[in-house]
């Protein structure tokens, strides 16, 4: 079952023109188009290279190998990054942060040059990537990435397809705020949908740096303008409070956490 975001890449892939700012992510559905199997390759794929992606990342900092090895544990255990159903095999939310995890750590490592092309596909996989990976390595460099949809901006116009043309969809699509303002009414302080489905990545609070604070800020701004809320959060700002969070922990303590953190308690609200 497609959700609608997945029946958007699909109408791009198969050439029509869709709405903003799914117009913008243009690279998964000039690859692969209508056919499953290929967004089945790109899903899989993108969880070894997001592992590794974010593992290099931690090395080039100097963590420790075991918070090293904790890293893409509590960034892919995430229940927003796992996400719901109608999401997998396509979506563009897994893809985008694994590039993007590579292309900070390349960054890291020194490897600026490389880390340019990533950040670029990255940008070309998901719009908002750049700006994450900024975020997450804290160096503006990244932020070259933002050429890409202000090019593809002037030549994917957007245009409201079949999908958004439903009218939920049209009310989202035309009152973004509104409409977010009505899908957490009653919701914006319960734990359950706004903190706890961060698990052990909440240990990044804990003395929280500047940049903890702003991605913080950025990723929970999402939701001013958008209905899903976990998902978002947890591509957006889980790379970076992970990597906060595995420095928190003594190292002893880290197999018993990551445990603790790759289970699920209660079910998690990936839908919301």
């Amino acid at each position: 079952m497609l959700g609608p975001d997945a029946s958007r890449y699909i109408l791009a892939g198969a050439g029509h023109r869709v709405a903003r700012p799914f117009n913008l992510r243009w690279l998964l559905p000039a690859v692969c188009r209508q056919v499953p199997r290929r967004w089945w390759i790109v899903w899989y794929a993108s969880w070894p290279v997001a592992a590794g992606g974010l593992a290099w990342w931690g090395y080039e900092a100097g963590l420790e190998p075991a918070r090293w090895v904790a890293l893409p544990v509590l960034v892919l255990a995430l229940a927003g990054v796992w996400g719901p159903h109608v999401v997998r095999p396509v979506g563009v939310d897994l893809p985008g942060l694994a590039v993007a995890a590579v292309a900070v750590a390349a960054l890291e490592a020194g490897w600026w040059p490389l880390a340019l092309i990533l950040i670029l596909v990255a940008a070309s996989v998901k719009e908002s990537m750049p700006v994450w990976a900024a975020l997450w390595a804290w160096h503006p460099l990244l932020l070259v990435g933002l050429v890409v949809p202000l090019v593809v901006s002037f030549i994917r116009r957007p245009e409201i397809d079949e999908v958004t043309a439903q009218p939920v969809l049209l009310a989202v699509h035309d009152h973004p705020i509104r409409t977010a303002f009505e899908h957490r009414n009653g919701h914006w302080r319960d734990a359950w949908w706004m903190v706890a489905p961060w698990g052990a990545c909440l240990a990044a609070l804990y003395a929280p740096s500047v940049r903890v604070g702003a991605v913080i800020a950025a990723a929970y701004a999402q939701l001013f303008v958008a209905t899903d809320t976990v998902r978002l959060l947890h591509t957006a700002a889980g790379p970076a409070l992970a990597f906060a969070a595995v420095q928190v922990f003594p190292i002893e303590w880290l197999a018993l956490i990551c445990a603790l953190h790759v289970v699920w308690w209660r079910h998690p609200v990936v839908t919301q």
